[in-house]
């Protein structure tokens, strides 16, 4: 079977069946169940999938099962948050023991000696590394799985209950969309980039976490945003966690426990949210969008929150300044590498063609994404907004709304709303530091 053969509607296939990364964790943490039959049900489900082969670049079925025994024999798997999680890396985000290829053959087939520190933090917080999946040349484009990106069809089938990725121009968010998965990415500098990048494609791209529940992203967001102030993420409040793999933190330095929350019960709501239909300047989504935005505005309604219609102040050069931007990152990218162009893929050149040109104009207009940022920050001021609530597609193509709030370097989330038995796709947007009120909005879209 072909990703052709599956490239359609996840809803229409009837095959779904995405795992639940916060029930995994407490059965594996009371002792309900084990990581080993964790990983050998993961194993079990890759070897049946037909699609696996197309998602993954690699699965390594012994190290997974090295470390579900090692997890098992831990003391402290019990204060562990992602205890015995199965977790897909996209292809691009150092895995050790594996080439990091950034889905081009072009890259050198040499396998890195250390996880990037996206990887050691989820590592640390007991999660078990599937393998990594595979992804579009420097992250430009799709890369022919269902929904355009081998990450989020890896977890909406159920090889992986969470995921992470780089989210550039909305792509990966615009996948999990189209598989009824949740997709967060936070705002600029809320997690870490690959290999410590302080940016990756001028400053779109972001670190993003997907997984088919409220409660998986939250879990995840959490453990890799405490991680990063220099703290231990911890289940309650147990003692005695201890790092494997080798120290997260410098030597001398006491890491402070930090509680991962129980549920999405402690999660905020919002008061007031604001719905637009629009997916650009002067452009309406599509009849299925615009009827899961007023789905969820119906929804948060009955929730008591105050809703009202406002668009958000697009203007038509984003999609302009998002292209170019994009551009010169993968040209800065190819740089970085060392990559000999002429071994690049079609996309990858064109993109670079297209930044040679815009350079000679003068390059990306520096001060575009703070203009467009304050725009939007001005809508939550004035209209008095915590969210927005905006259209989201539901075929895996990233529109201009959602490149936009990469642009804007502000948090964004796809999420379902549940409506009857289907799950359509709309996205939230918040401030600066919302990504929790995100969350709690889309906990409220989840209840059935």
């Amino acid at each position: 079977m072909t990703c052709d053969d599956v490239a359609m509607t996840v809803a229409d296939r009837g095959v779904r069946t995405p795992a639940d990364p916060v029930g995994i964790a407490g059965a594996v943490r009371a002792g309900r169940r084990t990581a080993s039959d964790v990983a050998e049900s993961v194993l079990s489900r890759v070897r049946a999938r037909d699609i696996a082969p197309a998602l993954f670049a690699g699965v390594d079925a012994e190290r997974l099962r090295a470390e579900a025994t090692a997890l098992d024999t831990r003391a402290d798997r019990f204060a562990l948050p992602l205890a015995g999680v199965p977790v897909a890396v996209e292809d691009g985000i150092d895995v050790a023991g594996r080439a990091t290829r950034h889905g081009s053959t072009a890259t050198a087939d040499t396998p890195v000696r250390r996880d990037d520190v996206l990887v050691r933090r989820l590592r640390a917080a007991g999660a078990l590394v599937v393998g990594t999946t595979i992804a579009p040349e420097l992250g430009l484009g799709r890369d022919g799985a269902p929904g355009g990106r081998a990450t989020a069809a890896a977890t909406g089938e159920g090889l992986a209950a969470l995921s992470i990725g780089i989210d550039g121009d909305g792509a990966l968010r615009a996948a999990a969309a189209a598989h009824g998965l949740l997709a967060l990415t936070p705002g600029r500098r809320e997690l870490p980039l690959p290999g410590g990048a302080p940016r990756l494609w001028s400053g779109l791209a972001g670190t993003t976490v997907l997984a088919a529940d409220v409660d998986g992203v939250r879990v995840a967001f959490e453990v890799l945003r405490a991680s990063r102030a220099g703290a231990v993420p911890r289940q309650g409040t147990a003692p005695g966690w201890a790092s494997p793999g080798g120290a997260l933190f410098p030597p001398g330095r006491a890491p402070r426990p930090v509680t991962v929350t129980d549920g999405v019960e402690d999660l905020p709501a919002p008061r007031a949210v604001a719905c637009s239909l629009r997916s650009g300047r002067g452009l309406w989504a599509d009849p299925r969008s615009c009827g899961a935005v007023h789905a969820a505005a119906r929804r948060l309604a009955e929730s008591d929150v105050a809703v009202s219609a406002d668009d958000p102040p697009y203007r038509a050069w984003l999609p302009a300044q998002v292209s170019r931007r994009r551009d010169a990152g993968v040209a800065r990218r190819v740089d970085e590498l060392g990559l000999d162009p002429d071994l690049l893929g079609p996309d990858v050149r064109a993109a670079l063609r297209r930044d040679r040109q815009v350079r000679r104009l003068g390059g990306p207009r520096p001060a575009s994404p703070g203009r467009w940022r304050q725009r939007a920050v001005a809508l939550f001021d004035d209209g008095g907004y915590d969210v927005l609530l905006l259209p989201a597609p539901a075929d895996g193509e990233p529109p201009a709304c959602l490149s936009a709030w990469n642009l804007a370097g502000l948090p964004s989330l796809v999420a379902p709303v549940r409506w009857g038995d289907e799950r359509r796709p709309v996205q939230l947007v918040g401030r600066a530091g919302s990504e929790r009120l995100l969350l709690g909005t889309a906990a409220l879209l989840e209840e059935r």
